[in-house]
């Protein structure tokens, strides 16, 4: 398992480097501890980070997907049959995950949190390292009570996309069934980390709920296909985006057929597989939960009350609150 660890680690560093070369990520180091339990955590000494993994990590994702792909119901799919390799998603999750850390690193969460440390499950402290009563003042520590007690959700959120940006790539209209691999993945992983937590029958205090996460990771997928041309409107300074740079209706309807309305049905099995019965209930209904998404796009406010999915309201929360962060960290 340890040997695991360490290819995939480096296999997410390359990818990291490769698709995000504006960025120069300090030395990371892995350190794999010997315990049987699903834990990770990121940890900066000095100039360097250290990124602490048990090695039941991996075994705990490999049995996820050992797990799925033997549920009929799961790789029959809603319509649309989902055949998988349980090692490709194991691996898939895994780089995910390390991505997510590097992410903490780029998004520079350790300095406006004031932490030596952020744990992505619980009871981590017990690999005997840096706890969080050990911080610096960091500003986000000078915020009114009711932003700081979300940041670290917000910075959760923040991480979730870009390590997702960069662990699904550029659109494309091809490799769309690998797309919804690295999609359901992503969600699986979410769904390990949730679980994590109620097995130590414990409220998180620093990660949204699985289902909201999906949410803003599924969101996301939806805008795919017009991330490209909203980008060239931005970087030549449009007001808006040209209708020419946007793929046919035909195309997006396909591909809300083929992956995004797949990925959700996946994640709602996937939360039978894990027993998972809460994170099925915050996913919510299929026709509510794309309602949801809908309404978020517009980025209205005054719209959000209207949402109906657990997971979608988090969503809501948390976002309002990462606005009035930005400034924070805009000056840094």
């Amino acid at each position: 398992m340890t040997d695991c660890l360490v290819d995939t680690f480096q296999m997410a560093l390359r990818h990291f480097d490769v698709l995000n070369p504006r960025f120069f990520l300090p030395p990371v180091c892995l350190r794999v501890e010997s315990c049987d339990k699903l834990r990770a955590l990121i940890e900066r000494q000095r100039s360097e980070f250290i990124l602490h993994v048990a090695a039941g990590t991996s075994e705990r994702i490999e049995a996820l997907w050992a797990d799925a792909v033997r549920d009929e119901p799961f790789t029959a799919g809603i319509g649309v049959p989902f055949s998988v390799k349980p090692e490709q998603m194991a691996y898939n999750s895994l780089v995910w995950l390390f991505l997510h850390e590097f992410q903490h690193i780029e998004l520079n969460h350790f300095d406006l949190l004031g932490d030596f440390q952020i744990s992505e499950t619980p009871n981590t402290p017990a690999f005997g390292i840096a706890r969080r009563a050990d911080r610096q003042l960091g500003p986000m520590l000078r915020l009114p009570a009711e932003m700081r007690a979300e940041t670290p959700r917000c910075f959760e959120l923040q991480a979730d996309h870009d390590a997702a940006d960069l662990l699904l790539e550029a659109y494309s209209t091809e490799g769309w069934e690998d797309l919804r691999c690295k999609i359901t993945a992503i969600s699986g992983m979410m769904m390990l980390i949730e679980r994590a937590d109620a097995k130590y029958n414990e409220a998180s205090l620093t990660h949204p709920k699985a289902a909201t996460r999906i949410f803003q990771l599924l969101g996301h997928v939806t805008e795919m296909p017009l991330i490209r041309a909203q980008l060239k409107a931005k970087q030549t300074g449009a007001k808006a985006v040209d209708p020419d740079d946007i793929p046919s209706a035909d195309e997006i309807q396909a591909f809300g057929r083929a992956v995004t309305l797949p990925c959700f049905f996946d994640a709602v099995n996937l939360a039978r597989v894990v027993e998972a019965d809460t994170i099925r209930a915050d996913l919510g209904d299929p026709a509510d939960f794309f309602q949801d998404i809908a309404t978020a796009k517009l980025a209205a406010s005054d719209q959000l009350s209207q949402l109906k999915t657990s997971g979608a309201r988090e969503w809501a929360k948390l976002v309002l609150i990462n606005d009035r962060l930005k400034p924070f960290q805009a000056g840094q």
